[in-house]
């Protein structure tokens, strides 16, 4: 039980911490109007920090070529941003003291949000 609550808390708090990344450089893309090569390689290192591997990222990326998203009046001119990190150690991993084990090895953490672009021109 209690190696249970442990694992518990500790992907909770990687989930919160991941959100707030995530939200951290939504903020950087709607002043933007996508997510910049240099934001896009801090918020991968932001992630591995807090122990996270980053697997897909979406939304409008420089990296990709992307064009930018501005605001426009007529439209509604969203940046989005969905991140797909895979966590380590994988949660459960305290019930292998015990004998027990670690699952598939498919659990991920994906944040993920929208916002009103604020980019008035490319």
């Amino acid at each position: 039980m209690t190696f249970g609550a442990l694992d518990y808390w500790i992907v909770m708090i990687k989930h919160q911490q991941a959100e707030h990344i995530m939200h951290m450089y939504l903020q950087r893309m709607q002043v933007e109007g996508y997510l910049t090569a240099a934001d896009e390689a801090a918020m991968v290192q932001a992630f591995n920090d807090i122990g996270c591997t980053v697997e897909n990222i979406e939304g409008p990326r420089e990296s990709q070529g992307d064009p930018r998203v501005t605001r426009n009046l007529t439209t509604n001119a969203y940046v989005s941003l969905k991140v797909t990190a895979k966590p380590t150690p994988t949660p459960l991993f305290a019930g292998t003291l015990i004998g027990g084990n670690t699952g598939d090895d498919t659990f991920r953490i994906i944040v993920g949000g929208r916002m009103l672009s604020e980019r008035v021109n490319p």
